[in-house]
């Protein structure tokens, strides 16, 4: 599964199916001055373990983005002690 999502200037979200070489299969018609510069192309094994997992990536994106970072259980403060008041 090859996909390509852009946005249109009016909000529209444009969702596009590529070939093995990334061109649209069939393309949307929308010039590409009329797109945002925001473009995102994902591909993932077709069937239903690859569209999970493509999900499941999408999610922990959206997560990072929205929140940071998870914190790293290796990172400086692995040997803090918790101050208690």
């Amino acid at each position: 599964m090859r996909r390509r999502y852009t946005i249109h200037r009016d909000g529209d979200l444009l969702v596009e199916e590529l070939d093995a070489q990334g061109k649209a299969i069939d393309p949307e018609p929308v010039p590409p001055e009329d797109r945002l510069p925001v473009e995102l192309i994902v591909m993932a094994p077709d069937g239903e373990d690859g569209r999970a997992q493509l999900l499941d990536l999408m999610e922990l994106a959206l997560g990072i983005e929205t929140e940071g970072p998870p914190p790293n259980p290796n990172g400086p403060d692995k040997f803090k002690l918790p101050v208690i008041s």
